[in-house]
């Protein structure tokens, strides 16, 4: 009983992700749905470099060694 209940939360964070809506829930299960394979953006990058500078450095690097 319990788990398809949790399902269903689960499954209402995804569809209101995937609808665009914001989180409307503190319930784990739901937030659980909702953060679950979100395309990270240039936050998540961005967290292991102490400064906006260091993170240039490795980008222009990177582009670098890309070609």
């Amino acid at each position: 009983m319990f788990g398809k209940i949790r399902e269903a939360r689960f499954q209402e964070g995804r569809q209101d992700r995937d609808r665009g809506i914001l989180p409307r829930k503190k319930n784990s299960d739901y937030l659980e749905g909702y953060l679950k394979d979100r395309p990270s953006g240039l936050d998540t990058v961005m967290q292991y470099f102490p400064t906006v500078e260091d993170y240039m450095r490795w980008k222009i690097n990177h582009i670098k060694s890309s070609f």
